[in-house]
């Protein structure tokens, strides 16, 4: 098993969010971190990307980045084309899948399509100290278990996760077939439950969808992509600066409301609790695999902040 090294920044101090006239069912006091840790910044490996394309060697990254996030939609139309399963079971996981390509008059070019496919499967993390990223020994693997399947372009995970190993390579053919043979990687992460959410952001760099899906109470009151938010990969936090403080308020009162009006009185502080779930899973695999894309960071960090003011204010009103 290849394991990556990992540095992790100290744990901010706990928000206490006890109430005299509020019980949880699982503990009566809430220690939740008031902000996100974020770990030491690691640069993503030079060698891995010239590995995957040769002619990027010497290039900017950020450069890299712009024109992987650029070619966004060309990806995920290619991926459309591909007969993949959604999942598999561990027991009959094969090394390498093959994936018929669905026949177009006028198709992406072939360096569009995904190059590998993650089975992505738990690594038993803490939820304060995720465990770094590996990949699986096949032969460890739990028979009984079903595993999601990711399709994966190694040029987008390579300049984004600077804690992801090098990803076995096989060779790419260049003219149009009827089928692509992708290898199986089976990935272990801290949060596998949460893992689609920065597999799309990843491959899509939208952050508007990626908060939709972290606040989907939310979603129609968030501003819409704007033309500096779609030139990602400039790794600069466009979209989360449109939002002001007063929104952040106004969208933390409006979940306290959908909170109350979903559970009720008892169950309003559940349903929040069920978001900072979600929210530190995403963290922890973040972490897992150094992704320190600014604009996925202020995301997450804006996400944290609306439901702590949320859930305080569900203390006030109990």
């Amino acid at each position: 098993m290849f394991q990556v090294a990992s540095r992790h920044s100290a744990i901010p101090e706990a928000l206490n969010l006890s109430s005299a006239h509020y019980s949880h069912p699982l503990e009566q006091k809430l220690n939740i971190p008031r902000r996100l840790a974020r770990p030491s910044f690691t640069e993503p490996s030079r060698d891995a990307i010239a590995r995957i394309d040769p002619g990027l060697a010497g290039v900017p990254l950020e450069y890299i980045r712009g024109s992987v996030a650029s070619n966004s939609h060309q990806l995920l139309s290619a991926l459309s084309l591909l007969t993949i399963p959604s999942s598999l079971p561990c027991a009959h996981l094969p090394s390498s899948i093959d994936a018929p390509i669905r026949p177009t008059s006028q198709g992406p070019d072939m360096s569009s399509f995904p190059t590998h496919v993650f089975a992505i499967l738990s690594s038993r993390s803490s939820a304060k100290t995720p465990t770094v990223a590996s990949f699986a020994d096949r032969a460890s693997l739990p028979p009984s278990t079903t595993v999601p399947l990711y399709p994966a372009s190694a040029l987008v995970m390579a300049v984004h996760c600077s804690l992801l190993p090098p990803l076995p390579q096989m060779p790419r053919s260049s003219g149009r077939r009827a089928a692509l043979t992708l290898p199986i990687v089976p990935l272990t992460v801290p949060s596998p439950e949460t893992y689609a959410l920065l597999h799309a952001y990843l491959h899509t760099m939208r952050p508007d969808t990626l908060l939709a899906s972290l606040l989907p109470a939310l979603a129609a009151s968030f501003p819409q992509l704007s033309a500096a938010s779609s030139s990602a990969g400039s790794n600069k936090m466009h979209y989360v600066a449109q939002f002001s403080s007063e929104h952040l308020m106004r969208l933390a009162h409006a979940l306290a409301g959908a909170a109350f009006q979903r559970g009720g009185a008892q169950n309003a502080m559940s349903g929040l609790m069920a978001h900072i779930k979600i929210i530190n899973g995403l963290w922890q695999n973040v972490c897992a695999l150094g992704v320190f894309d600014q604009e996925l960071w202020g995301v997450m960090d804006l996400a944290w902040e609306v439901v702590l003011a949320a859930m305080t204010k569900v203390v006030e009103k109990a």
